[in-house]
């Protein structure tokens, strides 16, 4: 039985060596092969994480600034147990950050703590199970907050612009629902697929992971901040391995869409592989416990410890509710979601939408088929979602702008 446990442990290790040696690009790597600039910069949180976040500061063509000229900032963040890399992997034509840099943007990618760019910490070990003692929480109102700051301080501007995609989303709104005042950071706000309230989710792998790990128990909480990143490393080896062969992509991309959204005609096969090396890209197995909560309470609230765990957190038996209705932005948000997210579906949103009302803009992609993947990596990601996020940016920064004309959304979101 030891040698057999000896060989798997083996066998696991050669399959990560083969995936570090496969993704030995970190995202500055994935943006100046593309001929533009990176920086890599790290900011360390109060409770000690050290996270990473990527900056473009200038386009393909330079885009130097006139004298006496501002460059407006824009900060994007990740989707859950993804990293800046999800942003970056469709290239320069259709990637967002590019996208951005070209337009004159000053661009930052910023990482969550626990991801691949962010294990790190001043006193504890990544292999230690207080490292991964964090939920959505601790991303909300630790990380998110320390990265927008650090980089309104090294550009030296009061406001930033924000596009966050499905965690990223998540984490704006837990937030703002909690420290309003914090909106007089940002200027425009895009949430694409937002997952806030996750009452309807119909990814059936999700779904059976809700029901064992949404609850608290003595199995959920032995799991919660159990170290996980060489499994992680192992589904990265196996699947990214796997998935070259061109006569197992199409399973691939199926296994994917169970989890995204089926028969997504916009997925993008030649990116499978990159997407595979990629992501997962590590984090907290409470990180996903808490979205498991929100699922099966129907409730955007914080992480449930168990009725002890409760009362020495919060000093009440259950965790108090984010209410979204303290979200004030100065400029109306713009949300982009689809029919057939799996992972933030349009009932979820249309909910969300009776609560903050119509003052939000809301965009409701056409497409019948547009699944929660296809927001970052679809085919059709730049003419269907980017050259509008970028266009509606430049417009509320009051530079020159193209007048796209969002074509990909329907003109009523919302069944009145």
């Amino acid at each position: 039985m030891k040698i057999q446990i000896v060989l798997i442990v083996l066998l696991a290790e050669i399959f990560i060596t083969t995936v570090k040696g496969q993704s030995n690009l970190n995202t500055c790597d994935r943006i100046t092969r593309h001929g533009y600039p990176c920086e890599e910069h790290t900011v360390t949180t109060s409770d000690g994480y050290i996270l990473a976040l990527y900056r473009i500061p200038n386009g393909h063509a330079g885009n130097r600034l006139a004298s006496g000229e501002i460059k407006p900032v824009v900060f994007l963040m990740h989707c859950l147990f993804c990293s800046s890399d999800i942003f970056v992997l469709v290239g320069p034509n259709d990637g967002l950050p590019f996208m951005l840099a070209d337009a004159g943007f000053d661009v930052w990618i910023g990482n969550s703590r626990g991801n691949v760019y962010s294990q790190r910490h001043t006193s504890l070990s990544p292999f230690s199970k207080e490292f991964w003692a964090f939920s959505l929480d601790e991303i909300a109102q630790i990380d998110l907050p320390t990265e927008i700051e650090y980089v309104l301080g090294v550009t030296g501007q009061p406001r930033l612009n924000y596009i966050g995609y499905s965690q990223g989303t998540t984490t704006l709104a837990i937030l703002l629902s909690s420290k309003p005042n914090f909106a007089k950071k940002l200027k425009a706000v895009h949430l694409l697929a937002p997952a806030i309230y996750l009452c309807h989710v119909r990814s059936p792998p999700v779904l059976w992971l809700a029901r064992y790990f949404g609850t608290p128990s003595s199995v959920t909480s032995f799991f919660a901040t159990l170290p996980s990143q060489r499994a992680y490393g192992l589904i990265r080896a196996l699947s990214s391995g796997l998935c070259q062969n061109p006569q197992v992509t199409e399973l691939c991309v199926r296994i994917l869409n169970t989890f995204t959204g089926f028969d997504s005609p916009y997925m993008n096969r030649t990116l499978i592989p990159e997407l595979l090396i990629t992501t997962p890209a590590d984090g907290s197995n409470q990180q996903s416990h808490h979205f498991f909560q929100f699922i099966t309470t129907c409730e955007f609230k914080a992480f449930d410890f168990g009725t002890e765990g409760n009362m020495a957190k919060y000093g009440s038996k259950k965790p108090p509710p984010y209410d979204v209705r303290n979200i004030r932005t100065e400029e109306p948000i713009e949300f982009y979601f689809s029919d057939n997210d799996f992972l933030a579906p349009p009932e979820d949103v249309e909910h969300l939408h009776s609560l903050m009302g119509d003052r939000d803009h809301w965009n409701r992609v056409r497409y019948s088929k547009y699944n929660h993947f296809d927001f970052t990596i679809a085919s059709n990601v730049k003419s269907c979602i980017n050259d509008c996020v970028v266009d509606r940016l430049q417009r509320y920064e009051g530079r020159p702008y193209a007048g796209t004309l969002c074509t990909c959304f329907k003109k009523k979101p919302f069944r009145k």
